[in-house]
């Protein structure tokens, strides 16, 4: 089902008035236009041919929080892709993986969880051990998977990125830029089309848990693909987002945000730009190719937990979605960047959320049918569980799947920079903006309704193609909450 085409938020009579209150907030906070602070990566592209179309520090190095886990979602679907492993492969979690801290579902050593099922999860909890499922099911190991995913990143032309582990969780050496966080971002909606439902599942159901997606533009800001949020004290809040629109896909990356409602408003603000609806951008535009941005002065990424967390002071977790009170509460370490100005159309960024001074109230979301997903392998198989491997049998492994990984790999993005040495094939083309809605879209009950303005920005939702529907019956687990 295509988008339903709406009237502009800015054409509408609710929204002239919300213009006035929005002029009269610049006014208050120093006239004119804010921009963001040159010091936060922020990134818009356009996917289809990699145009750089706004960015700021877009190359400056960067810890990525868990949209790492793009990148463990990538590695997985190339081993699908060069026949590997399939989605209804079990995976067996080890005592590893059950010991990572939150956000994680709870898994014990020896439960099992398919590919399908816990790459769902890894998208919409952001959990950290059925990250370490992934990478110990597919790569053998924490290490060998990091090697993978290092070895991809370099392949896609990465510059900035380094990975040590799955989850994102803080490491020195695990490091990205905005700029690299898009390129993989590119790759992903082009190179697995008939995947991207599995960046926009706006719930999911685990026994009698739900958990909604971490992304806050899902089923706010229409036309939204979702991709991935992060948080680390270290990093602030990161987001890797998509939105479609006529035929064209936008990529927007925001690092280093004070709080989860601040990198979503300004994600969509971005968005709101790219797709025209905002008069144009501020900042620097580049115009430039994704693949030819300059190299970063910078050595080290900053690591910002005294001004993020400082004084001890807890922020919202990457789960939470904050609005009202929540966010007059972070208001003292969150800053005022990116105001819509005097004169200018306010966009379906209004119907996100709104910033007022150094606070920032984000719209209700649309409801979501959380989509089932079990723990457990698939009813009635008998496929080989994989996990962790000793090492002789790592290297056979590497030995027997090398000819059809190398046969497969090494799709050539346009704009991109890949290995030169590397076969390339023609990239797979973005689908039209109409396309079949997908099977959890969103269902508003009158009674729950948002207003017409906040409603026109729930986003229509694509079913994976090759992902089969989970079973009805799913196993409950004892899951715990907290921070990426």
């Amino acid at each position: 089902m295509s988008l339903e085409r709406r009237k502009p938020c800015s054409k509408r009579p609710l929204w002239r008035g919300l213009q006035g209150l929005l002029a009269l907030a610049s006014l208050c906070m120093g006239l004119g236009l804010a921009k963001a602070d040159p010091m936060v990566p922020t990134l818009i592209i356009d996917a289809k041919t990699g145009e750089v179309l706004q960015e700021e520090a877009a190359t400056r190095p960067w810890f990525p929080a868990s949209t790492t886990k793009l990148m463990t979602a990538y590695v997985a679907l190339r081993a699908v892709q060069a026949g590997e492993i399939s989605f209804e492969t079990p995976l067996v979690a080890s005592a590893l993986a059950a010991k990572q801290p939150p956000s994680k579902v709870g898994m014990r050593p020896g439960q099992e969880i398919t590919l399908e099922n816990a790459l769902k999860i890894l998208m919409v909890k952001s959990a950290n051990d059925i990250a370490y499922v992934i990478a110990e099911g597919v790569g053998g190991s924490v290490q060998g998977f990091s090697g993978m995913m290092n070895r991809e990143a370099q392949r896609l032309g990465m510059r900035e990125s380094h990975f040590v582990n799955p989850n994102g969780l803080h490491a020195e050496d695990q490091v990205t830029s905005a700029r690299d966080m898009a390129v993989l971002a590119r790759a992903l909606l082009l190179e697995f089309p008939d995947y991207e439902g599995l960046w926009s599942i706006g719930a999911v159901r685990l026994g009698t848990r739900v958990y909604q997606n971490t992304n806050g533009l899902i089923g706010r800001y229409s036309g939204a693909m979702g991709m991935k949020t992060g948080f680390v004290c270290t990093s602030g809040f990161n987001l890797v987002s998509a939105a479609q629109r006529d035929g064209r896909t936008l990529i927007a990356v925001v690092f280093g945000a004070a709080t989860a409602a601040d990198r979503t408003l300004k994600a969509a603000q971005l968005l709101d730009q790219g797709f025209g609806a905002g008069g144009g951008f501020w900042g620097r535009k580049s115009g430039v190719k994704l693949a030819n941005l300059p190299q970063s002065i910078e050595g080290s990424a900053p690591n910002r937990r005294e001004e993020i967390c400082k004084r001890g002071r807890r922020p919202a977790s990457d789960e939470d979605d904050m609005s009202g009170a929540q966010a007059a509460a972070s208001a003292a370490v969150d800053r005022p960047s990116m105001l819509v100005g005097i004169g200018q159309p306010v966009g379906e960024a209004a119907a996100v959320g709104l910033r007022m001074g150094g606070h920032i109230a984000l719209g209700p979301r649309a409801s979501f049918e959380p989509l089932p997903v079990y723990l457990g392998r698939k009813p009635g198989s008998t496929a080989l569980a994989r996990g962790p491997l000793s090492m002789p049998e790592r290297v056979q492994s590497a030995q027997a799947f090398a000819p059809q990984r190398n046969a497969k790999a090494n799709a050539a993005l346009p704009g991109a920079i890949t290995n030169p040495a590397a076969p390339a094939k023609k990239a797979a083309p973005l689908r039209p903006g109409a396309q079949a809605s997908l099977h959890q879209r969103a269902k508003t009950s009158p009674a729950k309704a948002a207003p017409k303005a906040i409603a026109a920005a729930s986003a229509d939702q694509k079913t994976p193609k090759k992902l089969p529907p989970a079973p009805a019956r799913a196993t409950d687990v004892k899951a715990t909450d907290g921070r990426e």
